[in-house]
């Protein structure tokens, strides 16, 4: 294999895969990135068996086709290193120079015939977002999502599409956020879990350049999403996730508008005295305030007051201000607004027109 291509296309596609190629595991082959050049291009590939990432070069020109595994990590860190426009990669033998700059710089790889194939959905239904919307979409939900590898069922985000409607749900439990947007037609519908992973790599491919259009195919046990020139396949939860709609409170008898701004600025304040085994914040809303409280033996204690919106009959609960803060630095609307009942109740904080958050108080 023989090409020249230009150093900064290379290095932004190799690291959407870099990024996917694992750094341990009982495989070596997989810490490696797939090279294949053929007439018309350069293809990157990196899988983990569980995930895998396929990136087209455009801007290179072929002498020689071929075939070349690279270490993911060392590549991509030599690549960000090197500053002329142009790189030139020779590879023979399972090892490939790169040669710029008057450097010329030597990587052993192993045999690309070793490597996994790619797969991913042949069929399916798919759905089209703009990239920014999704984007946004899983910004808002993932947060919310489980890091307990033991609760494998909501260890990543539900997509639920159905009557015209795409929902992106995730939950730990204890709380529990909700994202949609309306499609055009009511035809798709689908159901299926992406993990936490996935949702963490199409966040990386999309990145700032968010104009255009993400495709995603929903396999059987897959999902495919295309943006630009990268295709990105991840395997779906084999699981089946809660009955979220009901968990939703659909009543509150206190009902709360804040400026969000001034909400997060002061529970953040009262949280630094929070602290042991359980962080917890007291919320005592009455007819036109809020008061935030939190008390550490050890350290000292915190009383806020903030001018609020209150319809109703006001209410006192506790909840975690991890929790509230997460929520709150996800969303990007000026009010928000809460619906409360008492302290065994799930309170429902509209964050949005399209991002609601369900968190359980901290009840004693």
């Amino acid at each position: 294999m023989r090409l020249l291509c230009d150093r900064q296309e290379l290095t932004d596609a190799f690291s959407v895969v870099a990024g996917i190629a694992p750094q341990k595991s009982p495989k070596p082959v997989l810490h490696h990135v797939k090279l294949h050049a053929d007439r018309d291009g350069l293809t990157l590939f990196a899988t983990d068996l569980q995930m895998s990432a396929r990136v087209r070069c455009e801007a290179v020109k072929v002498d020689a086709e071929g075939v070349v595994l690279l270490p993911a990590r060392e590549t991509l860190a030599l690549l960000r290193e090197l500053s002329d426009p142009t790189l030139t990669l020779k590879a023979n033998d399972n090892r490939c120079t790169v040669e710029s700059g008057g450097g010329s710089f030597i990587l052993l790889g192993g045999d690309p015939d070793e490597f996994p194939t790619a797969a991913a959905p042949e069929s399916g239904k798919t759905l089209r977002l703009p990239a920014a919307r999704m984007a946004d979409m899983m910004r808002k939900t993932a947060f919310a999502a489980t890091r307990e590898e033991s609760r494998y069922a909501v260890s990543g985000i539900l997509w639920d599409c159905q009557q015209g409607c795409l929902r992106l749900v995730a939950t730990d439990g204890r709380r529990l956020s909700l994202n949609y947007e309306n499609l055009p037609s009511d035809e798709l519908r689908v159901r299926a879990i992406q993990p936490l992973a996935s949702v963490n790599a199409v966040l990386r491919v999309i990145g700032e350049e968010k104009d255009g259009e993400v495709a995603v195919l929903f396999g059987e046990n897959q999902m495919a999403f295309t943006f630009g020139s990268t295709v990105l396949v991840s395997r779906t939860l084999d699981q089946t996730f809660p009955e979220y709609e009901s968990v939703v409170p659909k009543v509150a008898e206190t009902t709360v508008e804040v400026s969000r701004s001034l909400f997060e600025s002061n529970l953040r304040k009262v949280s630094v005295l929070t602290g042991g085994d359980v962080r917890q914040v007291r919320f005592a809303f009455s007819a036109t305030t809020l008061e935030m409280s939190a008390e550490n033996s050890t350290v000292g204690r915190a009383d806020v007051a903030i001018d609020v919106e209150v319809k109703g009959a006001g209410c006192n609960v506790a909840f975690n201000p991890d929790f509230v803060l997460d929520a709150l630095r996800a969303s990007d609307s000026e009010v928000v607004r809460i619906d409360l009942t008492d302290e065994s109740t799930p309170a429902k904080f509209t964050l949005g027109e399209s991002f609601t958050y369900v968190l359980m108080p901290i009840s004693g």
